[in-house]
């Protein structure tokens, strides 16, 4: 979705819907986004929409900015057309694969990397070494035959922190740290898909939290792992920690028992309290809290395309408020299609001001193509 899962059960519903009846690349000149009234500021006072975008890298996503890195880091496909992992300065220039020389790093599909806090570290999911069939569904954001894994900012060393069963029902998605680098998140999948049944169209999946340690010697791993989704049987996937590391958003469709009208949750980490902030039959995903403590995430609401764009909400779910609007008119086309699925912003890709973001838009839900889009608020006085 994230594109990530959002990705292959989209195209999945289409081939049934049809069965049934990164380069590096300058950047283009800024495009005029979304147009809707100004509303309640986003990121600081003063800013919000309409947006305006670029195009930053195409054929990539997955993509989260350490500051203190000074590096973003992203997935993209290789020569070899397995998914890897990639770094570059926020203007573009020197991209680098991250563990190309590395023996301990894995070979095989790596994604959706998330840096720690203090910038030592990249949590990433990656294919096993050996399992029955092909790559596909390895893909990033798939997680099937995948596991959590964790590396040195430069890549030089990785280590394993988790060892799915190597069969179809488990897999590995979307890991997040807290802000205060104490715990890692992440989403591991129970039960296959199942195209036919809408309870179970992307699978089950399950949201783990761990604490994050560190030896002295520097060595990273897992402790105290627990389950904190609302129940196995249902479509459960991570979003982002708030600020204060108490608290986290998530997508379920445990109460709707529908995966096209999943909804976005909060989780206190405290009291195992669950907040639903989302209603309606829209279909929602991704949720990520912005700095000054919204919550931004992805809808499909009010797109008679089936697009997604992105919304913002207050911590409660009140006031909810669109953001983009990829979707209507020609606004997309300097990204792909006109009917484009915008995706992921981690609260980390945010600018140091609060007034632009780097954020994951795909283009071709056949193709899985997808770009990362440099977006900027209208801030009043610029």
């Amino acid at each position: 979705m994230p594109r990530h899962v959002w990705t292959k059960v989209l195209r999945a519903f289409v081939a049934l819907s049809l069965v049934l009846g990164a380069s590096c690349a300058h950047l283009p000149a800024p495009r005029r986004g979304a147009e809707p009234s100004s509303g309640k500021s986003v990121g600081r006072p003063g800013c919000g929409p309409p947006i305006s975008y670029q195009v930053f890298k195409r054929d990539a996503f997955g993509v989260d900015w350490s500051k203190v890195a000074g590096l973003l880091a992203y997935n993209a496909k290789g020569g070899d057309l397995a998914y890897h992992i990639y770094t570059v300065k926020p203007d573009g220039s020197n991209p680098a694969q991250l563990g190309l020389a590395s023996a301990s790093f894995p070979q095989r599909s790596t994604g959706t990397p998330v840096w720690s806090p203090s910038g030592q570290f990249i949590a990433f999911v990656a294919e096993k070494a050996a399992h029955p069939g092909n790559s596909v569904g390895a893909t990033p954001g798939w997680g099937s035959y995948s596991d959590l894994w964790v590396a040195k900012a430069d890549g030089s060393q990785a280590w394993q922190l988790t060892d799915v069963p190597t069969d179809k029902d488990h897999g590995t998605i979307i890991p997040e740290f807290s802000p205060d680098g104490r715990l890692l998140e992440w989403t591991e999948r129970t039960k296959v898909p199942k195209a036919l049944k809408p309870d179970r169209f992307a699978g089950f999946w399950a949201i783990k939290v761990a604490n994050f340690d560190v030896s002295q010697e520097g060595i990273p791993s897992l402790s105290n792992v627990r389950a904190v989704s609302p129940t196995d049987d249902a479509f459960n996937e991570t979003g982002g920690f708030s600020a204060d590391s108490s608290s986290l958003v998530f997508t379920s469709d445990f109460e709707t028992h529908n995966f096209w009208s999943n909804q976005i949750y909060r989780y206190d980490l405290n009291s195992g309290a669950i907040t639903r902030l989302t209603r309606g039959g829209s279909y929602n995903e991704h949720p990520r809290y912005t700095p000054d403590g919204q919550v931004l995430w992805m809808t499909n609401a009010d797109n008679p395309s089936h697009g997604t764009d992105w919304w913002t909400m207050d911590s409660d779910g009140s006031h909810p408020q669109r953001l983009s609007d990829f979707n209507a008119d020609d606004n997309a086309k300097v990204i792909g299609r006109k009917t484009v699925y915008a995706t992921v912003v981690q609260t980390a890709n945010w600018s140091p001001d609060n007034s632009y973001f780097f954020g994951d838009v795909e283009t071709n839900l056949l193709t899985s193509d997808s770009v990362i889009v440099r977006t900027a608020l209208t801030c009043r006085g610029s």
